[in-house]
């Protein structure tokens, strides 16, 4: 497998999820309120402290693998590693799959 492969799918999962992040029913069967600019913001921010919170996960476990093969690690490995790190870190954020956001947001939206 690729991993252009990968990312592909990992990003092809993730859109049908942000296109129904505004159109989800509540339990009455109404509508969600159209979020106000700070609330938009805010669930930014709380994406953006996920996707790092998500990156620096990936690379504490990618420290336990022990390190070895057929080639020696390079610097450029390691930059390229890095960055795909924390690509799937966005998209983990992006995907709500952890969750962590949406809790983060209820938080800090009652000290508005």
């Amino acid at each position: 497998m690729r991993v252009s492969d990968l990312a592909l799918n990992l990003y092809s999962y993730s859109i049908p999820r942000q296109l129904n992040t505004w159109t989800e029913k509540t339990a009455a069967g109404k509508e969600k309120p159209v979020p106000s600019e700070d609330e938009k913001r805010l669930m930014e921010t709380c994406r953006d402290f996920e996707a790092i919170f998500l990156g620096e996960l990936l690379k504490s476990m990618r420290k336990t693998i022990p390190q070895g093969g057929l080639l020696a690690k390079s610097f450029g490995q390691d930059v390229f590693q890095s960055m795909l790190d924390t690509e799937y870190a966005k998209i983990m954020a992006q995907s709500r799959s952890t969750g962590l956001a949406e809790i983060l947001f209820q938080q800090l939206s009652h000290y508005r």
